[in-house]
């Protein structure tokens, strides 16, 4: 009876106690991992979802100055006010392209051509991003570079246009593709991207008014 006794107030062993908090010392790395996983899902969603909008942006932008591309006026590549349209080809050929260019230019006179999912266009020519910049900072999430590329459908009449949106992994250095260089859509292991296609058309509908 007494060893009975002694037995069952005894306590636990240095070695049962070892193993308890190895268990729950895996069980916590293993909830955090869990943690971490679930948060770097939600922010690359985000980053996707905000890189869509980017290449919508900048294709509404480019539908925006075909506006201006009407039957009277001139090739937009001969005309300043145009932001995008400007680097249509020279060369009225089907299939002539413009190659690949980066969309917008430095801020603040630096070398940092990244933008946000709203761009950056705030200047007083063209000035298409200046309402919504004025509800959401420039600066906020500004990790994206714009590539696009002009190509003719039909000469002097309609144009397609290949968008694509850029972002570095987590892993990689975001010092490296501050200036969004051309050759980073190589850097797969570095980058992630989308890529849109949209044709933007001369706007032939606008009415002529012949002065008497």
């Amino acid at each position: 009876m007494k060893r009975k006794q002694s037995m069952m107030t005894r306590g636990y062993t240095l070695i049962e106690v070892l193993i308890v908090i190895a268990i729950t010392t895996m069980g916590f790395l293993a909830l955090m991992n869990l943690q971490i996983g679930a948060m770097h899902t939600a922010a690359g969603s985000r980053d996707m979802q905000d890189a869509i909008n980017l290449a919508e942006h900048v294709a509404q932008s480019m539908r925006m100055e075909a506006m201006e591309w009407t039957p009277t006026s001139s090739s937009p590549s001969n005309t300043a006010k145009f932001k995008f349209l400007n680097k249509v080809p020279l060369s009225l050929t089907k299939g002539a392209d413009s190659g690949w260019l980066v969309a917008f230019p430095p801020t603040g006179g630096q070398s940092d051509r990244r933008v946000g999912p709203v761009g950056n266009d705030n200047q007083a020519a063209t000035g298409y991003d200046r309402g919504i910049l004025g509800e959401i900072s420039p600066d906020v999430n500004a990790n994206y570079c714009v590539h696009y590329k002009l190509t003719w459908l039909i000469p002097n009449l309609l144009v397609r246009a290949d968008i694509r949106v850029l972002w570095p992994r987590n892993q990689a250095n975001f010092s490296n593709y501050s200036t969004c260089p051309l050759n980073m859509v190589d850097q797969l292991h570095d980058i992630q991207m989308i890529t849109t296609p949209v044709t933007i058309l001369r706007n032939v509908f606008v009415k002529q008014v012949s002065s008497s």
